[in-house]
């Protein structure tokens, strides 16, 4: 498993949930901060894009 980082967007989260972020990163084969990226678009997508067909 990828060793969770201490800096970046995830340093104000617990150490369980830079360990989740590192468990994800290693199931999607990206980083950490990929996976957060990938996220914010996924979820924005869903909740707007698609709503207004944008």
């Amino acid at each position: 498993m990828s060793k969770p980082r201490d800096k970046g967007i995830i340093a104000y989260g617990t150490a369980e949930d830079r360990e989740k972020l590192a468990a994800l990163a290693d199931l999607y084969g990206i980083s950490g901060s990929e996976v957060i990226v990938k996220m914010i678009r996924d979820r924005h997508l869903e909740l707007f894009e698609k709503r207004t067909g944008t």
